[in-house]
């Protein structure tokens, strides 16, 4: 089976894509990954085509920011010939997703599901089950969500239809006339809260037809379900899982609406002679931190040299043993 993998993210959020690459890179080895530009700097930029994963941002959405950019994935695919049509299913992930126990397997038992079903995307459902009334009625300030009120009654779209996330979505190539749909209509709308997810619903229910629904908790857990994650010793020196109650976390996805589950700030990470400096966003609960951490050592331990030599990292005052984490 042929899967592509895809990310983006921009300057501001390269620091916490290396932990992204580094969970991929051990929970999903040898896959095909597609990094989508959306604002690095030159330096970032050349790290990752070095790596052979870089999508570069087309011309047309240099002045566009980051949520606009991923409405537009169908361009960056089609620019980077990579189109959807030639590969059984393309499955988007979040940058701020951290990969727990899980491999290629779960991946492909998905599109299997989605082969026999007729499906075009697979995709979880909003963690609190929300509908896009429901969502809509969250914001005490109707004016700043009043774009997507309107998107939602030009589309002739029932309030009651649930509202899905877009942080982890599998599509096949019959999902194309809904991804086009998605980059027109994020391209054309005002800016407002989630405007590029609120697009995806809209696309979604107007276009995407037969849908494959997957648990949100145990593809993406996020929000409360952080506070009831909990990390198993696998033993043998592996890598930690993630379990609520009995599930098996598939990934971490570093988004609440709490900020009391996230650390947003610059930082410096110290890996023995390295230092990594910037924004980061990461866990705040200290194991799951302690883990992302642990993952961004050994990604800078493998590509120290490249990231020095482009300037990513410097060459530490003071060296350590293992890794130093600090708030700036």
């Amino acid at each position: 089976m042929k899967i592509l993998f895809v990310t983006g993210a921009d300057l501001g959020f390269f620091n916490s894509l290396l932990v992204f690459l580094q969970s991929f890179a051990e929970r999903l080895p040898g896959q095909a990954l597609v990094v989508c530009d959306f604002g690095f700097v030159p330096a970032q930029a050349a790290f990752l085509s070095e790596l052979g994963v870089l999508a570069p941002r087309p011309a047309e959405l240099a002045s566009r920011g980051v949520f606009s950019c991923k409405g537009s994935l169908l361009r960056y695919l089609r620019n980077a010939g990579q189109p959807i049509e030639a590969y059984d299913a393309v499955v988007w992930l979040d940058a701020d997703l951290t990969l727990m126990q899980t491999g290629i397997g779960d991946f492909e038992a998905v599109v299997t599901a989605m082969q026999s079903a007729g499906a075009g995307v697979a995709l979880c459902a909003e963690p609190g089950g929300r509908s896009l009334g429901t969502f809509i009625d969250t914001f005490s300030e109707p004016a700043k969500i009043a774009p997507f009120a309107r998107m939602i009654a030009d589309a002739g779209l029932p309030r009651s239809l649930p509202y899905f996330s877009s942080g982890l979505f599998f599509c096949r190539a019959a999902a194309v006339p809904m991804l086009e749909h998605w980059m027109t209509l994020t391209l054309a709308v005002a800016e407002h809260p989630l405007f590029e997810q609120n697009a995806f619903n809209v696309s979604l229910l107007s276009r995407g037809g037969q849908l494959v629904g997957l648990d949100c908790e145990e593809w993406q857990a996020q929000g409360p379900s952080l506070d009831r994650v909990r990390l198993v010793d696998l033993g043998n020196g592996a890598r930690p899982a993630a379990r609520i109650g009995d599930k098996n976390i598939k990934t971490l996805h570093a988004t609440s609406p709490s900020l009391g589950h996230l650390l947003i700030a610059h930082c410096r990470v110290t890996v023995r002679d390295r230092e990594l400096a910037g924004p980061f966003k990461l866990f705040l609960p200290e194991a799951l931190r302690v883990h992302q951490l642990q993952l961004l050592a050994s990604f800078i331990l493998t590509h120290g040299e490249r990231l020095q030599r482009l300037r990513l990292c410097t060459r530490a005052a003071e060296p350590v043993e293992g890794y130093r984490f600090v708030t700036l």
